[in-house]
């Protein structure tokens, strides 16, 4: 995925990218007096954002995105708290591993093990989960890696402008090809390089668009109505809710891959946020 402002992805080496990722998203400071956390969980490292007021014993999990190559928990503290005090809980970012030092399925491994952990310490119904871009990939595959394994789910699941098939075969892909500023059919298949390395994009613990998605909990996707992903969004609700579940997908007009990240100067993305955040209330029980 290339930005505005990023180094050439062409002659850049991959901390260049990370490093400039970060800086982009920690021009956004956090208020005065919150202080993000760091800790574990499941093994894995975490930051724990609170917004004044918020809930400490309920938790949304939250998988950054960055195409599974860049990103890190330290970059979406800014988002973390947005969502947290939109919310009303605790959001913890794992720091996962990333590619391409760490191919498939290590950073699916860490996914799953902080969710387990987290869902088993506060209790499913005190406890969401969700990510943006590739973190909303990473969290739709952990939640069925969980289910199969028998164990107990988060009571709602946030996906804002998830990428969930890395084979890029959504027709938006198609439609929004180089008018999509952010995301495009190379980006999505050099993405795809990287993390697998020669695995299957079709596997459906890389791409959960082909998993099968019942027995999810309720799920909210949030996608910009001119975006590559726009279809990800699309079929993986329409798979949910084929399966007996409830799930639904908001569009919001014109905005950019994963909006909600410029919350502090974009209004659509505080819209995004409290909707987000009315959705986890709401199933559970706050």
């Amino acid at each position: 995925m290339y930005l505005e402002g990023f180094p050439d992805p062409a002659t850049a080496t991959i901390e260049d990218l990370r490093d400039a990722y970060d800086r982009l998203l920690l021009q956004f400071p956090l208020p005065e007096g919150i202080e993000p956390v760091a800790g574990e969980a499941g093994g894995v490292p975490v930051l724990s954002v609170t917004a004044k007021g918020a809930a400490r014993d309920k938790v949304l999990v939250w998988f950054h995105g960055g195409g599974y190559s860049m990103g890190s928990a330290r970059g979406f503290q800014n988002l973390a708290h947005t969502l947290s005090r939109a919310a009303g809980v605790t959001v913890v970012v794992p720091d996962y591993r990333l590619s391409p030092e760490h191919v498939f399925p290590a950073a699916l491994d860490d996914g799953a093990a902080v969710l387990s952990a987290l869902v088993a310490e506060c209790g499913a119904g005190n406890t969401a989960v969700g990510g943006d871009s590739a973190g909303g990939g990473l969290a739709l595959a952990a939640l069925t890696v969980l289910r199969d394994k028998g164990e107990a789910l988060p009571g709602a699941a946030v996906f804002i402008s998830p990428l969930l098939d890395l084979t890029a075969s959504g027709a938006s892909v198609d439609e929004f090809d180089g008018k999509d500023i952010a995301v495009s059919r190379g980006s999505i298949l050099n993405i795809s390089g990287a993390y697998l390395q020669g695995r299957d994009p079709k596997d459906p613990l890389v791409s959960p668009l082909f998993a099968e998605l019942g027995g999810l909990p309720p799920a909210l996707f949030m996608v910009g109505s001119g975006e590559v992903l726009l279809d990800d969004s699309r079929r993986a609700a329409a798979s949910i809710t084929s399966a007996g579940g409830s799930a639904s997908v908001t569009l919001y007009d014109d905005m950019c891959h994963v909006w909600p990240l410029f919350a502090a100067i974009l209004p659509e993305g505080v819209q995004a946020a409290e909707e987000a955040g009315a959705f986890i209330r709401k199933n559970l029980g706050l």
